[in-house]
């Protein structure tokens, strides 16, 4: 197919690239993606002024609606520069940014990137904690259907007018409606949560067998839920005139009441809704002018609570909530067991910490540079260990890692190490590392991740870990994230101004030549780079604001086996590498995974006429079995298979293809971990200009030993 270029009006010059713009999205409805991208052209005024200005998350059907989808909310890589985003605080309280739209461009662009659902945030960018807009879906359970949630909508209407509030409604692009007011951003997400519970009640209550406000479906029965958690912070409806991924190619479109009496939401389609904007005004065009207050709303749920009624359920995914029913349906609850035996709500467990943030949440990531920054950056030696961001308050630690999974329970030497030296309710960055002799060991660190406490206790005795922190996040009810890094790092040095081995504060730097200096020297104890951090950044979440400097080198290797990709039985996921060792052993030394998918199937033919047996390869005794020994312990000889019971994934398959050990592979890799790569190698060329016996630990370049305890500081001690 032949790519196409959209030149579109706006702010500054536009053009937007479609690759394959004839690409069906929508095989029943003949829809392409071109046809898609002129649809969101031709509603762009209405659906920019309803939907703009927010934060919005995109669900995306790359291959069309008969393919996979996800929900795309950060930015994506490759965004063009004119996209805006915003930093959005999560439920959780992990922050991120995401995409608002705010001209037609955005809208071509979204196009390309297969979006076929716009979801936007009740909240404008002014303000991204108080929704402007007050939404209710109302879905028909099983046995209803779209005639029925006209009706509802049509006494919901009345409801919310008696409160002061002008309703607005559209179809949801199937058989459900949703009534949306627009408010004065006064009030918080729950808040307004709870106003919509507040009508929501009063319409069950005018409405009962038609109209129900229950949680679980066992309970709804034949009626028309009004599904109130829509108000939730980052609980989204899809846009108007946002099409959704039904067979039909609907839209979720604005109506007038009139004409809602008499829809039918099967015709308002991508093909229909342009000329429907073309015979009249979008029904909602009015809806700035006529700003409700939502404090009448708000008094029908506080009426109710008077009379005994109080929280409903939050969605499963949410956090548990202050005075929250039991996330249990009622069917499976037991007689014998009060409501607060089942889970403690998260936000009273979070305020036991006495922090501004609570576990769990994401650290601060850094991105690969070939050359440090010179200008506003605090440098510091890149450790080679656990990410782990840690929490304390009184005698309680949780030691968070860097996928949010607690590391408590392997370090128990920490928990009280940390107890003895962090402040009072206190929340540090840093990494946890093994300090073996005059350098760190990646290797014995793995070991802590074990099942049996037995052995935690007996390693954390033998071999204690330590702590080197490097940031601050949270003092008290002192949000430290919020603010720049120089003053994150002012006040951990405070923090930690007394600290103690087996706690440190990381070594730091304003001198790049310095830093460069670090480079060169700290890799003989072990370390793996520099880090950059800009001083005037505040702490961003999941984010990659760092930057980091890693060493790089070249070896040729041996290819001894492939595993495949996936469930693909035709495309190469690794190729797995082998050095010879000076007694002639094959050692298996890493693997290369990094590959288009169309290099990866032509690597699996490329490889087939290699393909051998396990009779006779140099790793025979990696042969899979019906049941594997747990060796992941062991170092000499190392194969594919030496962590067949992988300590992180105990599900994961390490069964590979032998090859004959015929080719050779030149790679790139930062550093060696005893006898392997310390992380995945990347592919460089083939070397058939080499012998496979010519591969050896020689050619690797050994770093000039350095003494840890410098880099630690302990000689300033």
């Amino acid at each position: 197919m032949v790519d196409e270029f959209l030149d579109i009006p706006g702010p500054g010059p536009r053009r937007v690239k479609l690759s394959s713009p004839d690409k069906v999205l929508w095989p029943d409805a003949g829809v392409t993606k071109r046809g898609l991208a002129d649809y969101l052209l031709a509603v762009a005024e209405p659906f920019l002024t309803i939907n703009g200005e927010r934060p919005m998350t995109l669900q995306r059907f790359p291959e069309g609606v008969d393919g996979e989808e996800f929900f795309s909310k950060r930015p994506p890589r490759g965004a063009p520069d004119y996209l805006r985003a915003v930093m959005c605080t999560y439920p959780s309280g992990r922050r991120h940014e995401q995409l608002v739209f705010d001209e037609p461009a955005d809208l071509a662009w979204a196009a390309q990137m297969g979006t076929i659902t716009f979801h936007p945030w009740p909240v404008r960018t002014a303000d991204l904690d108080r929704p402007d807009e007050f939404r209710i879906d109302l879905d028909p359970q099983p046995g209803r259907g779209f005639a029925d949630a006209v009706t509802a909508a049509l006494e919901l209407r009345n409801v919310m007018a008696e409160v002061g509030l002008t309703a607005y409604a559209k179809t949801s692009g199937n058989r459900g409606i949703h009534v949306y007011a627009r408010i004065h951003p006064t009030h918080e997400f729950r808040d307004v949560r709870h106003a919509v519970i507040g009508v929501a009640r009063v319409l069950e209550r005018r409405l009962p067998d038609l109209v129900t406000t229950s949680w679980w479906k066992e309970e709804r029965g034949e009626r028309v839920f009004v599904d109130f958690n829509q108000a939730n912070r980052d609980r989204t409806i899809a846009g108007a005139y946002s099409p959704r991924p039904l067979a039909w190619a609907p839209v979720s479109t604005p109506l007038t009441w009139e004409e809602l009496v008499d829809a039918d939401p099967r015709d308002l389609t991508v093909h229909t809704v342009p000329g429907l904007l073309e015979d009249r005004p979008c029904p909602w065009g009015d809806m700035d002018a006529h700003v409700g207050d939502v404090t009448g709303a708000l008094a029908l749920w506080e009426a109710d609570v008077e009379n005994g009624l109080h929280e409903l359920n939050f969605p499963p995914d949410y956090p548990k909530m202050p005075g929250e029913p039991p996330r249990v349906p009622p069917s499976r609850r037991k007689a014998d067991r009060a409501d607060d035996d089942y889970l403690a709500p998260k936000a009273e467990r979070d305020a036991e910490w006495g922090t501004a943030i609570s576990p769990p949440f994401g650290p601060m990531l850094a991105k690969a540079v070939k050359k440090l920054p010179d200008r506003d950056y605090l440098f510091e030696p890149k450790w080679d260990g656990f990410r782990a961001i840690i929490w304390r308050s009184g005698d309680m630690v949780e030691i968070g890692s860097r996928n949010s999974r607690p590391l408590t329970r392997y370090f128990p030497e920490l928990v009280e190490a940390v107890v003895a030296n962090f402040p009072d309710h206190s929340v540090i960055d840093g990494e946890i590392v093994m300090v073996d002799g005059d350098r760190l060991n990646f290797d014995a660190l793995q070991q802590r991740i074990h099942p049996a406490a037995s052995r935690i206790k007996k390693l954390s005795g033998s071999m204690p870990a330590s702590f080197v922190a490097f940031d601050l996040l949270a003092l008290g009810e002192t949000n430290y994230a919020e603010q720049p890094f120089r003053e994150r790092r002012r006040a951990l040095e405070v923090a930690l101004g007394e600290a103690r081995p087996p706690i440190f504060l990381t070594r730091a730097t304003y001198d790049a030549g310095m830093a460069m200096e670090w480079f060169e020297q700290f890799e003989g104890a072990g370390l793996d780079g520099v880090i950059a951090k800009p001083l005037d950044a505040p702490y961003a979440e999941d984010k990659r604001v760092m930057y980091k400097l890693k060493h790089e080198r070249t070896a040729d290797c041996v290819v001894a086996g492939y595993r495949l990709y996936r469930d693909e039985p035709d495309a190469v996921g690794s190729l797995l590498l082998g050095l010879y060792s000076e007694d002639g052993q094959l050692n298996s030394v890493g693997a290369i995974g990094a590959f288009p998918m169309a290099r990866r199937r032509e690597l699996f033919e490329e490889l087939q006429p290699l393909v051998t047996g396990f009779e006779g390869h140099p790793w025979a005794w990696s042969e899979p079995d019906e049941k594997l020994p747990d060796n992941r312990d062991q170092s000499v000889p190392r194969t594919p298979t030496a962590a067949a019971a992988s300590r992180w994934n105990a599900k994961k398959d390490l069964s590979f293809t032998p090859l004959r050990p015929e080719r050779v592979v030149e790679v790139r890799y930062e550093h060696m971990e005893g006898q392997r790569f310390r992380h995945l190698a990347q592919f460089n060329r083939w070397r058939d200009d080499r012998s496979p016996e010519s591969c050896t630990y020689e050619q690797l370049e050994e770093p000039v030993s350095y003494d840890l305890a410098e880099v630690l500081g302990l000689g300033e001690r």
